[in-house]
């Protein structure tokens, strides 16, 4: 990717649900990019419908170009549409947070999802929010689709930090917890992206086996025990029916 395209980007991620308008200074400290280049490419963002100025703020937000090509962005994942109607399912089954994700690059976002009240600021991820390709359950599942190869390149590219103390950065422990999700069809993790947090996921798959997505059921550590076999049960169930729904006559698990 080109320097310029990679920095339009990185501009534009730093907007957020949490964090609709944003000031020059702020976009500036958050990219790590002198004040004058954010000018430039602010001033090209706006010129382009990609950003729009509040002038009595001083502030930015997303502006017209951007809800159009979300809405193309919509209307090209056609799993998500699928997968809605399970995630409301799953969610009044389960009492849990229940959220979609895919891959983009060398990140996850969140395109769906459903807040269990009681998760407080430890654990809420909302719809547009992105973290590392690697970070927790949904990293692992998205990555397990991935050939070795295609994952080694990635973590190559990106790096892997740990997000908290207990986040599993050895190479060779990675790749193994990505076979064994091959062969199980699906993924448990705790503390690994959020300190205490657990997640439990499945990959919705196309039908040329390719892992489309990667939906997720998630818990707070030590208020309540997550009953894997249970929740397991559930989560297949959807990730099946979804991925059947693209035309994928079987999935993993």
């Amino acid at each position: 990717m080109g320097k310029v395209a990679n920095r339009t980007l990185q501009i534009l991620s730093r907007f957020s649900v949490d964090k609709p308008c944003l000031t020059a200074d702020e976009l500036a400290k958050s990219s790590k990019m002198p004040l004058s280049t954010i000018y430039r490419f602010l001033n090209s963002l706006i010129k382009t419908g990609y950003l729009i100025k509040d002038p009595r703020a001083q502030t930015y937000s997303v502006g017209p170009e951007i809800l159009r090509l979300t809405r193309v962005a919509d209307a090209g994942l056609g799993f998500r549409t699928f997968a809605i109607p399970w995630i409301e399912k799953l969610f009044a089954e389960t009492g849990k947070t229940i959220y979609l994700t895919t891959r983009v690059g060398t990140s996850w976002i969140c395109l769906e999802s459903r807040i269990r009240p009681g998760m407080g600021s430890r654990f809420v991820v909302r719809a547009g929010e992105t973290a590392p390709i690697y970070a927790g359950c949904p990293g692992r599942v998205l990555l397990a689709g991935l050939s070795d190869t295609e994952v080694n390149n990635l973590l190559d590219e990106i790096g892997v930090v740990k997000l908290t103390p207990y986040t599993v950065t050895d190479r060779q422990e990675i790749m193994k917890q990505l076979a064994d999700i091959r062969k199980r069809g699906y993924h448990l993790t705790q503390h690994q992206y959020q300190l205490g947090v657990w997640g439990l996921g499945a990959p919705i798959v196309d039908s040329l086996g390719k892992t489309q997505a990667a939906l997720i059921i998630a818990g707070v550590v030590g208020e309540e025990k997550p009953q894997v076999s249970v929740l397991k049960k559930h989560l297949l169930e959807a990730t099946k029916s979804i991925s059947k729904s693209l035309g994928i006559s079987h999935s993993p698990g």
